[in-house]
């Protein structure tokens, strides 16, 4: 049932983009969602596959309610992906900002980051690490939800697609912010898919006798601020860019300096 939601969601989704956006819009968004989901797709699918599987053998109720061991053992490989994503995310919001409308100069040439796709394109990258974590926390939920958690869910899917259509119109007929609003009504939509995920597992974990603690998952201070003055950085920098290889240079040495700090 929840694969059927999924994808009638999906399609729902999909009629809304067309019936509210312009074809500009549309296209634009069209081409910031293909490159900026490369990322999802390449790295973070198969992660998430693969957690799935993890997550379902080891939390199996099969034979069962899975042992203190096992949750424990969940526990600590969900810690550390969540970490990583983490991780990942202050690289991806430091960098991919700038430097996400550069490789698109560089690859579709600047007839479309001059038609407003490099900002886009840009915007999508605050979107790419709630994508992470909402593929990542769902597999964990899909693994150990029981029937009538599955029923729930699909509710508050339906749910958060009706605010997705509200947040959808008001970013694109009232506000005017064309592709733009939809990658922002895109990143509402899955914040609270998140949220609620994120709850799930938090409730499960402590029927289990285990937690997760967000010290363990949290960016340090050095993290931050390394991140931030990546950021400043790039910004700088970004003034002085005539799209070419050699911009991409310097901004990859300056993304490369961050991650050594990390």
């Amino acid at each position: 049932m929840q694969s059927i939601v999924k994808h009638a969601l999906t399609q729902g989704d999909t009629f809304l983009i067309t019936a509210l956006a312009p074809p500009l819009a549309q296209g634009i968004y069209a081409l910031a969602n293909n490159y900026g989901g490369l990322l999802a797709r390449l790295l973070l699918q198969p992660i998430e596959e693969s957690s799935r599987n993890k997550f379902g053998k080891l939390l199996s109720t099969v034979d069962g309610a899975p042992s203190k061991a096992k949750i424990g053992e969940a526990q600590k490989d969900l810690s550390m992906l969540l970490r990583s994503y983490v991780l990942l995310s202050v690289c991806v919001i430091s960098a991919g900002p700038t430097v996400a409308p550069l490789l698109l100069k560089i690859v579709a040439g600047s007839r479309w980051t001059t038609s407003g796709a490099g900002n886009v394109l840009a915007t999508y990258c605050y979107y790419i690490p709630l994508l992470a974590f909402n593929g990542l926390t769902e597999a964990f939920v899909s693994s150990v939800a029981t029937e009538s958690e599955v029923n729930r869910q699909s509710v508050w899917m339906l749910a958060f697609s009706a605010g997705f259509a509200g947040s959808a119109f008001l970013f694109l007929r009232v506000l005017d912010m064309g592709a733009e609003g939809l990658v922002w009504a895109n990143v509402l939509n899955m914040s609270f898919r998140v949220v609620w995920s994120t709850a799930f597992i938090t409730r499960y974990l402590e029927r289990h006798g285990s937690n997760i603690s967000l010290s363990e998952i949290a960016p340090t201070s050095i993290t931050i601020a390394a991140g931030l003055a990546t950021y400043a950085a790039l910004r700088q920098i970004a003034n002085t860019f005539t799209g070419t290889f050699m911009d991409l240079i310097k901004s990859g040495l300056i993304t490369a300096l961050f991650v050594i700090m990390l």
